[in-house]
């Protein structure tokens, strides 16, 4: 009886995309089956159930919720090639909700960025309070595990960078100039 509820379990988290269908059936020894096929032969009681994603499967975890919350995440990147490239791969390969900032397409994210490190240069990680130039994997997980987030994302979730300013067009400057390009960490 326990394999029978292992297997309707496996299947519904094999399902991570929309609803299963399942189906129910009480066999000939009236032993109650469990599958993903409509049964055949001499069956009786056949049910076809849709079991849907758990909705707390959805939701983010308790850890992930409170070290957003006490230190939230902001990536100021653009398109720098492979270093920020693996900047934004690290944070969504551990399922970090984050802010992401592009100073090349915002003025008013180069003046935050430059006020904040004396240069234009990304990527740039703030977590909290504490401020990482330059993309260092080992530094940016270290600085990640100090804050609370878990070391990988949950599976099926994924978090999307809540973007400020990544698609804004560029702001004028006071004189009409656009922004100055950042430099770029290499």
């Amino acid at each position: 009886m326990r394999k029978r509820g292992v297997v309707l379990l496996c299947l519904c988290w094999m399902q991570s995309a929309g609803a299963a269908e399942v189906f129910r059936w009480v066999d000939n020894n009236s032993v109650v089956n469990y599958s993903d096929q409509m049964p055949v032969g001499m069956v009786k009681d056949v049910e076809q159930r849709k079991i849907s994603a758990n909705v707390i499967d959805a939701q983010p975890s308790y850890a992930l919720n409170f070290a957003a919350a006490r230190h939230p995440v902001i990536l100021y990147s653009e398109d720098c090639g492979a270093l920020c490239a693996s900047a934004r791969s690290l944070l969504d390969k551990r399922g970090i909700p984050y802010t992401l900032k592009n100073p090349q397409m915002s003025k008013s994210d180069a003046d935050e960025l430059n006020k904040m490190t004396g240069a234009l240069r990304v990527p740039v990680l703030k977590v909290g309070d504490q401020v990482y130039k330059g993309f260092q994997q080992e530094m940016w997980n270290a600085a990640l595990d100090q804050a609370g987030y878990p070391k990988s994302a949950m599976p099926g979730a994924h978090v999307a960078p809540a973007s400020t300013s990544a698609l804004k067009p560029a702001e004028a400057q006071t004189d009409g100039t656009p922004p100055a390009a950042p430099g770029k960490d290499r």
